[in-house]
């Protein structure tokens, strides 16, 4: 049996094929990571929901809130939110279910401003619970509100998830 010996000079070979192995399997590994990372922006993974992109959102400092609740037959629910920095506010019907049930019935969703124990809504649509990008509204400084009710499509109570992306 004839066996190697290992010289400085092979050993120094061993470590640089070693090491090209390393930088290649890391460089691959860092390209499917990248690679993924923009697959899931792409499949929509934001506050929005599925179909918003960081595009939609011009304003560099934003908040992010969800108002969830009960939203009564003909009812109204509303969430107040200070404005510091004006800009663009965006809402976002995540989901609606009547007595548990997922539930594709039109309800309204609106940005305005509380007066008392209401809010008077000044931008409004009718919307389903769609995750995505469903109403923007300019708001100056100040106190603002987004608001969510039935305009009699409901059949049962329901609960409701909305996102509000606003400036800070």
């Amino acid at each position: 049996m004839r066996g190697r010996s290992l010289t400085s000079e092979g050993a120094v070979d061993s470590i640089h094929r070693e090491t090209l192995v390393t930088r290649v399997f890391c460089s691959t590994l860092f390209i499917v990571a990248a690679g993924t990372l923009a697959a899931l922006s792409s499949a929509g993974c934001s506050p929005l929901g599925p179909s918003s992109t960081a595009t939609n959102l011009p304003n560099a400092a934003i908040s992010v809130e969800n108002f969830s609740g009960t939203l009564k037959v003909q009812g109204v629910a509303f969430y107040s939110f200070t404005v510091v920095d004006g800009g663009t506010t965006y809402l976002s019907l995540l989901s609606l279910k009547e007595a548990g049930v997922d539930s594709d019935v039109l309800v309204a969703i609106g940005i305005g401003v509380p007066r008392g124990t209401s809010c008077i809504a000044t931008n409004v649509l009718s919307v389903k619970a769609t995750g995505g990008l469903q109403l923007t509204g300019t708001t100056n400084p100040g106190v603002h509100c987004a608001v969510v009710f039935d305009p009699g499509n409901l059949t049962k109570d329901a609960t409701f998830s909305l996102n509000i992306v606003r400036p800070k």
